[in-house]
């Protein structure tokens, strides 16, 4: 994919940041308008002019930068569209809300303000999770909200899955993609894959992304994710980025022995005999599943 002009991408950068203004503006111009209604908070929206007036041109700029940051790429296509076209849609909403103030239509504002929150929650909601994941809302959720929201159990990091003991357990998917799933995949899923890289599923590591393979088989020298893990965490290529949960040493320790073993998907951990040091690794991220359960 070609990349735009810089300059359109650091005005595309713009979005996160200015996305919560308007946001906040609706969402305050709507409790308040609610509040009005009780007679004890009847001029409650006596600053509904100013806010709108406000609002309005703000989701307008920040509906455009989002579609600039859209041509970086790697977001899920449809969830992208959904989520370019359902913001335009608020910031037309938004726009259409201060011109019905403005000519003093007030129910027909107090409706278009209320359509125009409900569609902005579906937005948000899409981009949260385009960038931290289609899990986003529902990861730490209770149980029962969990469900509701189409979210799953928790993958704990290094989390030994249907096998009876670590000895049995598959390095990569009991093992290595545990660690993926919890401090990857936010930014190389299936929702935003970053460089066209993704990291949910064996076939998609090997196949690597926009740069070539990420893990060459014994070579770490010549395996671009583990020298991006081994970067300082301030470096602009550090994996994961910085503010972001960080591997432990253990997690970094257990795919680097995937890598210098060959990269295999259906070897176990006993096929593999792994020395004291590895077995030791491995004893500590049974520990830490077990304490995250």
């Amino acid at each position: 994919m070609h990349q735009p002009p810089e300059i359109i991408l650091f005005v595309g950068r713009l979005h996160p940041l200015l996305v919560h203004l308007p946001i906040g503006m609706l969402c305050l111009l709507a409790a308040l308008e609610l509040a009005a209604w009780m007679p004890r908070f009847q001029k409650a929206n006596a600053s509904a002019g100013y806010i709108i007036a406000l609002a309005a041109p703000l989701a307008v700029v920040t509906a455009g930068c989002g579609w600039l940051l859209s041509l970086s790429g790697g977001y899920d296509p449809s969830l992208l569209a959904w989520h370019k076209w359902l913001g335009t849609i608020t910031a037309i909403g938004a726009v259409a809300t201060a011109l019905l103030y403005r000519w003093r239509k007030f129910n027909s504002y107090r409706v278009s303000l209320f359509v125009t929150a409900a569609i902005l929650a579906a937005t948000g909601h899409l981009g949260g999770s385009l960038t931290h994941g289609s899990d986003y809302l529902s990861r730490y959720a209770p149980g029962p909200l969990k469900w509701m929201l189409g979210g799953s159990p928790q993958v704990l990091p290094g989390k030994v899955q249907s096998t009876k003991n670590i000895k049995q357990s598959p390095v990569f998917a009991g093992i290595v993609l545990p660690i993926f799933q919890n401090k990857c995949i936010n930014c190389h899923g299936p929702a935003k894959s970053k460089g066209g890289l993704r990291l949910d599923s064996y076939s998609a590591v090997m196949q690597g992304g926009d740069d070539g393979l990420a893990v060459k088989p014994v070579d770490l020298a010549d395996s671009p994710l583990w020298q991006r893990i081994q970067l300082p965490v301030d470096a602009d290529d550090h994996m994961p980025p910085g503010g972001k949960p960080q591997l432990t040493a253990a997690e970094a320790a257990a795919i680097k022995w995937w890598i210098e073993t060959g990269t295999r998907d259906t070897n176990t951990v006993a096929e593999l005999k792994p020395s004291p040091n590895i077995s030791q690794v491995l004893s500590e991220l049974e520990g830490q599943a077990a304490k995250a359960n």
